[in-house]
């Protein structure tokens, strides 16, 4: 069964995941904000790619991986974020080069995967 947020647009699912990673501590809920960003991500939307990215690196609602985060920003970046652009250039120095590599592979997988059929 697909919940009426799933059945949204993008735009309203990144929403979603604002309230609930920037909601009150009564409302704030990162493992729910991480679900709603990741959902959008998927779906190509490059703020989401980029929140992911920095829940990624803080490990909010999931645990900390800079090559998931340099990934995910990467991707966002991809599409002329420059938000994540200025956080690879934060991250960057925190990884070693077999982080780098595995975040650079995980990036074109994810754009190959969730943005390329967007754009043809």
């Amino acid at each position: 069964m697909v919940t009426y947020a799933e059945d949204r647009s993008c735009t309203t699912q990144f929403e979603l995941g604002e309230l609930f990673h920037k909601g009150n501590r009564k409302t704030r809920d990162f493992e729910q904000a991480f679900k709603w960003y990741k959902v959008a991500a998927k779906r190509g939307s490059r703020q989401a790619q980029h929140r992911l990215g920095m829940m990624y690196a803080r490990g909010q609602g999931v645990a900390q991986s800079y090559s998931r985060s340099y990934a995910w920003c990467k991707v966002a970046a991809f599409q002329h974020s420059r938000r994540a652009q200025r956080k690879l250039k934060f991250i960057e120095p925190k990884m070693s080069w077999d982080q780098i590599r595995r975040g650079n592979w995980l990036a074109q997988e994810l754009y190959d995967r969730y943005v390329a059929p967007h754009n043809r």
